[in-house]
């Protein structure tokens, strides 16, 4: 966690040492923001409990997003990717054994409403987008992947004209069951991830994650 916090910490110092020039009524952006991550996976969760005390467990997360405001502020549209990483688990049953840990990545495009344009403090967003999603149980097999959606909510704080700190809140779906692959998979003899009772693992993916960032804005070059 600590070292997802150090990226935008570091981008803030960065930027707080430039002069902040007058912000521009639209304009382009980059946001970068770390925290927290918690997986449901819910017929994996279920086989675990089987198993034991094994579960996924919060993880941290990590977002990226370049992306421009329009219609005086109101709107904005963004280009987003997401990960996250979970706690490692042991999955075991008569057919099944070996190490994991839940790693998940997204691309969406988003499209976010201002509701308090007009504020230079304090100023929450909402939104919505839609793209592509993937879960791995261990690096590069046994994956869900496919189709996702993203609903974020998320409040900013200006401290400099084109600075801005940030809180967000953001849920992460696969919304289509899907069969765990387990091609690549070293310790599994199958085609696809077995339950206890000798049947391929299908599942579902949400995620729940709160982070904190920044927002930088990036303004227009000066004309001479």
């Amino acid at each position: 966690m600590k070292r997802i916090l150090i990226i935008p910490l570091s981008l803030l110092a960065i930027a707080s040492a430039c002069p902040g020039p007058a912000a521009a009524e639209e304009s382009f952006y980059i946001k970068i923001s770390g925290g927290g991550s918690y997986p449901i996976l819910p017929n994996l969760s279920s086989e675990l409990s089987r198993q034991g005390d094994e579960s996924p467990g919060i993880g941290y997360s990590a977002a990226f997003s370049f992306g421009k405001s329009f219609l005086e502020k109101r709107w904005a549209a963004e280009a987003y990717f997401s990960l996250s990483r979970h706690p490692s688990f042991r999955y075991e049953n008569e057919y099944e054994d070996f190490s994991a840990n839940v790693g998940y990545y997204g691309f969406y495009l988003i499209v976010k409403r201002c509701l308090r344009p007009e504020s230079v403090s304090f100023v929450p967003y909402i939104g919505a987008g839609a793209g592509y999603g993937r879960v791995n149980l261990t690096s590069g097999a046994a994956k869900l992947e496919g189709f996702g959606g993203i609903v974020i909510a998320q409040i900013e704080h200006r401290i400099r004209d084109n600075i801005c700190l940030l809180a967000e809140g953001a849920w992460n779906v696969l919304p289509f069951e899907e069969r765990y692959s387990s091609p690549f998979l070293e310790e599994s003899d199958n085609d696809a991830i077995l339950d206890g009772m000798e049947r391929p693992l299908n599942d579902t993916f949400n995620s729940f994650e709160f982070r904190l960032g920044i927002k930088i804005r990036l303004m227009p070059p000066k004309s001479y």
